[in-house]
């Protein structure tokens, strides 16, 4: 079984697209390996030059989602923090009964009290400081408290969806 057993592809894109657009950051289906499945939504500069290299993607991404799948797969509910840029991360887990199938990540956006810093971005990234300072006033701002809003939202209509068809 995996998430298309849940949703099919076209069902998957449209909760993509539909939460890009409600949080203006980019989505991403993925298995529970974190393998990208699908995606949704345009990154900005600074976050396409943090994933284009192989070191401050780990470091940078890659830590941020391990903590945040065993975190999901501990509670059973969308969990929200920042990465180690200072951007909100969040991950929304889908379940089949009791099975981790993976999840819908959404990533990308600063956080209105918090300053995103340049100093270890640029060195992990292999930037000056002030390229890295030029990215970050691009970056787009939303609270943690409407992104968590959205998704539990999503959260519900997943695990729903899922109820709905696995018990008719």
């Amino acid at each position: 079984m995996n998430l298309y057993y849940i949703n099919s592809e076209e069902e998957w894109q449209q909760i993509l697209d539909d939460l890009s657009e409600a949080l203006n950051m980019p989505t991403a289906l993925v298995d529970p390996q974190s393998f990208v499945l699908q995606e949704s939504g345009e990154r900005h500069e600074l976050c396409k030059a943090i994933r284009a290299n192989k070191e401050s993607l780990i470091d940078i991404c890659a830590r941020t989602q391990k903590f945040m799948s065993k975190e999901a797969k501990k509670t059973r509910k969308p969990v929200i923090v920042s990465c180690e840029a200072d951007m909100t991360k969040c991950m929304i887990p889908v379940f089949s009964d009791e099975e981790f199938m993976g999840s819908v990540v959404v990533c990308g956006t600063g956080i209105p009290e918090k300053e995103i810093t340049p100093g270890m971005i640029a060195k992990s990234i292999n930037r000056s400081e002030e390229e890295v300072n030029r990215m970050i006033k691009e970056v787009p701002f939303m609270s943690q408290e409407k992104v968590a809003e959205i998704s539990n939202r999503v959260f519900e209509k997943i695990h729903d969806k899922k109820n709905t068809s696995t018990n008719e």
